[in-house]
């Protein structure tokens, strides 16, 4: 199964193409992270999204909106435009008869020139409008966009942060009782117009869960039970970025640790993970950002004096483009990658109306491409589990492949109802200093009714960490362990390890007691781990907890609790030999990749 027509853009910034600067002119290597035309030993190794396959199956995304949340995005913008739809769009600063009045729901401030413009190349990564002859395009190119203005200083009607979060989660253009639009209704699931929603921003200190998280997390959960994929940036705090935060390990955020969440690392052109990309157990997949040498070519609110190019003599504006300020050259980070996955899940979605976040996954899984295959770094290097699914805590599965991914959302015949496994909580009740060892391991044994065991999905392990350290000073002067000592490593029945999450202790001295993880002296937290995924959970578990202090050893790990989500996926069956000696001459050409076009 396939789209009815296969696109190809005639954007004039799609394709590499000629630009003067100082008096010279430079080659700009157009839109890489989409089709990589632009190879370059050593600097750019001809990676990208492969949307190139996804298109010449017909995949543009048409009929599927994806929600930006953001701090808005330029509605009128005339690469936007087209795709903008006003019916699902809010700003969340501005009451129901402000939004009402506005033309573009959710577009940015527009008093600020160098304020809410995050969101309009956000949206450009996701949907951009190709084919039109202006610009660029988005990876899905004719899917429609909802801007969700959230990132805000003030909300509207005394709403608070976590109030507002849970409505753009939400959001799916319910009305009140008397007809109007308002995302503080209750949604009426009985139809999902907004199928994708992009989370393009997240916090930089660890651990963190404000007031009213329920809400948030019971919106989540809600929106992906009928159907909404929400995607993810993992974080742009990885520690060798030279401004390290907590959050280099993405599971220490609260909505990068649930199931249904696609979680999103950032590739660079050489082949490696971005500098800045964060990673973690609970890493989704990765796709192609800006690294030091390559940006994102995408939209920026118009105009001279508005977003990224400000002044063409600005040394961090790449070049200049030809028809003004409406574009920039230097956008990326996994604020970058998440939406170019977000884009592709569009495309999904369109493959195979019934997509969810566990479909997603599952073919995620499945058609994900192997990068950096050497990579033996502290944070990450691959693992091929029992089930033959290889995955790395700085990749998750690996580089997303849009034409492979569509390919396989078109041949999936049915997916079985998720089996979830709750165990009880293990007591461990073992305290470091009593033991006199940094590392306390645990064995558990997972047991479960034959009749429910199915693959794993996810495995998700509760931890609970009691007596440590929460006075700074204190521990300065040597007393005790905090939060930020702690690292956890799991090991599966069919021998499959992986580290759960890890310490803190890279970063700088002189900036440790702002950003390391040390308030609370009890370390309380739900670690995901897609590492597992296919194994049978069934067996004999390792976890073992590390405390990496410098000091004497403290701090009691009092208990702990798994939890499994088991499921499978059936795809079409494949045709007999005889049935594809009938269809010859039926049958279309196979896809390729567009060629790349060598060195500029």
């Amino acid at each position: 199964m396939s789209g009815q027509t296969p696109f190809t853009p005639d954007d004039p910034y799609f394709d590499p193409f000629e630009y003067e600067e100082g008096g010279y002119f430079y080659q700009a290597p157009g839109q890489w992270h989409l089709v990589n035309q632009f190879p370059i030993d050593g600097i750019n190794e001809g990676y990208d999204a492969n949307l190139w396959g996804a298109w010449q199956q017909g995949w543009t995304g048409a009929g599927v909106t994806i929600g930006i949340i953001d701090d808005g995005m330029q509605g009128n913008h005339p690469d936007l435009i087209d795709n903008f739809s006003n019916a699902y769009s809010w700003d969340f600063s501005m009451t129901s008869a402000e939004n009402l009045a506005n033309n573009f729901r959710g577009t940015p401030d527009v008093g600020g020139v160098d304020v809410d413009s995050h969101g309009t190349s956000v949206g450009g990564v996701s949907a951009a409008r190709g084919g039109n002859g202006v610009g660029g395009t988005g990876a899905a190119p004719y899917a429609n966009l909802a801007a969700l203005r959230f990132i805000v200083d003030e909300f509207a009607d005394g709403k608070t942060d976590p109030e507002a979060h849970a409505a753009a989660i939400l959001y799916q253009g319910q009305t009140d009782e008397l007809g109007n639009p308002d995302p503080y209704a209750a949604p009426d699931w009985s139809i999902v117009p907004v199928r994708v929603k992009n989370h393009s921003y997240g916090p930089d200190q660890g651990f963190v869960v404000e007031d009213q998280y329920e809400l948030v997390v019971g919106a989540l959960e809600e929106s992906a039970s009928h159907g909404v994929i929400h995607v993810w940036s993992a974080g742009n705090e990885r520690a060798d970025a030279g401004d390290p935060w907590p959050t280099a390990d993405s599971n220490k955020i609260l909505e990068l640790t649930l199931p249904d969440s696609i979680v999103v690392g950032a590739l660079a052109a050489s082949g490696t993970y971005s500098y800045y990309s964060s990673y973690g157990a609970n890493l989704t997949v990765t796709a192609p950002s800006s690294d030091l040498y390559f940006g994102i070519i995408t939209t920026d609110r118009t105009g001279q004096s508005n977003g990224s190019n400000q002044d063409p003599a600005d040394p961090d504006v790449i070049f200049d483009f030809p028809d003004g300020y409406n574009y920039t050259s230097d956008f990326g980070g996994t604020s970058s990658s998440a939406p170019l996955v977000s884009g592709i899940m569009a495309l999904g979605v369109e493959a195979n109306p019934s997509m969810n976040a566990r479909m997603a996954k599952h073919l995620l899984a499945r058609t994900s491409v192997k990068v950096d295959p050497d990579d033996s770094s502290d944070t990450g290097g691959w693992v091929t589990n029992g089930a033959g699914y290889s995955f790395n805590n700085n990749y998750g599965f690996g580089l997303i492949d849009a034409g492979a991914f569509t390919k396989a959302a078109s041949e999936v015949e049915s997916m079985s109802v998720q089996t979830v496994y709750e165990g009880d909580d293990e007591i461990v009740g073992k305290s470091f200093a009593d033991e006199g060892d940094d590392t306390i391991q645990e064995t558990f044994d997972v047991v479960m009714d034959e009749s429910i065991v199915q693959p794993l999905e996810y495995v998700l392990i509760e931890l609970f960490v009691v007596g440590l350290e929460d006075d700074w000073n204190d521990y300065v002067a040597g007393e005790g362990t905090i939060v930020g000592d702690l690292s956890a490593i799991l090991t599966s029945p069919e021998g499959t390890t992986n580290q759960l999450f890890y310490n803190d202790r890279y970063i700088p001295e002189e900036e440790a007691e702002e950003r390391r993880s040390w308030e609370d002296d009890t370390l309380f937290w739900s670690f995901l781990s897609n590492a597992y995924w296919g194994e049978n959970p069934v067996g004999q578990w390792t976890l073992e907890l590390i405390n990496s202090t410098e000091n004497s050893l403290s701090g009691t790990w009092a208990s702990f609790s798994f939890e499994a989500g088991m499921g499978t996926l059936t795809f079409v069956p494949e045709p007999s030999a005889f049935a594809l000696l009938l269809a010859i001459g039926l049958v279309p050409s196979l896809i390729r990749r567009r060629p790349r076009r060598d060195g500029f």
